[in-house]
């Protein structure tokens, strides 16, 4: 027998139940194993956010501390006094 996806029942009754592909992204139900776009193995480890979401919020402070230092760089630069 050919699966041919969920049916339009399916569709209704976990319609609210979605989650984020951690790999690839895609909107997939929240209690799937394998994404259906990727096919990657989930195992229950769906993200409630958009994977670029997830990444930022995980790396936050480090883009903070580069984009100040950057900032200071750019300052230091303009600052200091021409040289003759």
């Amino acid at each position: 027998m050919i699966d041919e996806g969920p049916s339009s029942e399916d569709i209704d009754r976990f319609a609210r139940d979605t989650a984020f592909c951690p790999d690839c992204g895609e909107e997939v139900w929240d209690q799937a194993e394998v994404c259906p776009s990727c096919h990657a193995y989930l195992g229950g480890k769906t993200s409630s956010r958009l994977p670029v979401q997830e990444w930022f919020q995980k790396r936050w402070v480090v883009v903070i501390v580069l984009a100040l230092l950057i900032a200071f760089m750019i300052l230091f630069m303009y600052s200091r006094p021409a040289a003759n």
